[in-house]
């Protein structure tokens, strides 16, 4: 006798904004789901539309309080290949350094809201606790490097705004050697045996399906010689599901297909890709989220100890006018594509955004079907959607 296939509708929690999942299921697998977001748009695109260069990298950090950084980047980086600038080579390297204590920001932000998921509840807080510290440290460095912990105001167009100071950079270093240390050990104590969560085993046996394709254009920074933006489908949600209404419901979000196909962007993408990462589970994600962190924090020291404090950060002057760029970053949750059209003045006529979570929700979405109910809620939360990303768009007829 088949299985009666029933309806369920929930807010996810513990993500980066608000997202409603509707899952069908017959009672102990997942059938079909639809990962729909509840944030209003923004229009970020129209905003920026006749505004000098340096109002738009400043201005497109704010689409975003968890990865501003990597925005403020892709968005200098699409400008740069506009006019044909080059930022010098110190400059590069602290905008590289920014970009990557935003993605560690960043992963151990999804690790807090991810804790109840991977150990047993009695460890959560202590846990929490050890990386709200961690955070703490990360954001100190951010400041000194960037020149302020979120939305950092020294990533600009020809590369950065000035240099550390000297004691800045100094105490930069110590406090990333201090993480360097103590991350290992809170990496232990997440995967000992007796802290282990009871869905950890169904996260290790439930796997990303094989029809999913990856797509990765750096570990570490970002290169748009590595993508085809002509590949890329930017879709409303409801075309892309060939429906309307019924289970899809009311979103604002759009997806991202990249040669037709859906495709799988983020910290696995860049380990597998660069790094032979093979683990295709649930489990196995998270996995290479938290081996990012350690990576990230390693290349961010082997950076700023290369950083020389009497050498030019900033290509200057810049001659504005008509062009057209696009800017690439590995952003935490993968890669971020800017693309800008300027005037003859050097002022914005077009200006278009495809970030990681609009190729990510159809990967959500067939990596639950076929998963067992209990893990229905966890994997959005392990691909750690950036809502208020995927929804700074709206396609008008």
């Amino acid at each position: 006798m088949a299985k009666s296939v029933k309806r369920v509708s929930r807010t996810i929690e513990r993500i980066a904004g608000e997202a409603q999942l509707i899952v069908l299921h017959d009672g102990s697998k997942v059938i079909d789901a639809f990962f729909t977001t509840l944030a209003p748009v923004r229009g970020f695109e129209k905003l920026v539309l006749g505004k000098n260069p340096l109002f738009v990298v400043e201005a497109t950090m704010r689409i975003c309080g968890v990865c501003h950084a990597a925005h403020g980047i892709a968005s200098a980086e699409a400008f740069e290949n506009a006019l044909g600038v080059m930022p010098p080579v110190d400059g590069r390297r602290l905008r590289e350094a920014i970009g990557l204590l935003n993605r560690v920001q960043s992963h151990l932000l999804q690790l807090m809201l991810v804790l109840p998921d991977l150990v047993s509840r009695k460890h959560v807080v202590d846990l929490l606790k050890k990386c709200m510290a961690m955070l703490s440290m990360v954001n100190d460095v951010m400041m000194r490097i960037g020149g302020a912990p979120t939305h950092p105001p020294n990533i600009t167009v020809g590369g950065v705004a000035k240099p550390p100071t000297e004691a800045g950079l100094k105490e930069s270093l110590r406090k990333v050697g201090e993480l360097l240390k103590s991350y290992p050990r809170f990496l232990e104590r997440i995967f000992a045996e007796d802290y282990t969560s009871n869905r950890v085993e169904a996260m290790k046996r439930h796997s990303v399906p094989n029809n999913v394709e990856l797509l990765a254009t750096h570990l570490f920074y970002g290169d748009r010689y590595s993508v085809d933006p002509s590949k890329i489908a930017v879709l409303r949600y409801e075309k892309y599901r060939g429906k309307e209404g019924g289970e899809v419901g009311s979103t604002t979000s759009e997806v991202a297909l990249y040669n037709g196909r859906v495709t799988e962007v983020g910290p696995r993408a860049r380990l597998a890709l660069f790094r032979e990462y093979s683990d295709r589970s649930i489990y196995g994600l998270q996995l290479a989220r938290l081996k990012e962190v350690e990576l990230s924090l390693h290349r961010i020291s082997e950076v700023l100890e290369l950083i020389r404090l009497t050498a030019p950060v900033r290509t200057m002057p810049m001659v504005y006018g008509y062009g057209t760029g696009v800017g690439v970053f590995e952003a935490p949750r993968g890669t971020l594509l800017h693309r800008v059209e300027l005037d003859d003045e050097g002022r914005v006529l077009n200006y278009n955004i495809v970030v990681p979570t609009m190729f990510n929700i159809p990967v959500i979405e067939r990596t639950l079907i076929g998963a067992p109910i209990e893990l229905a809620e966890v994997i959005p939360r392990i691909f750690d959607p950036c809502v208020p990303c995927s929804t700074h768009l709206v396609e008008v007829s």
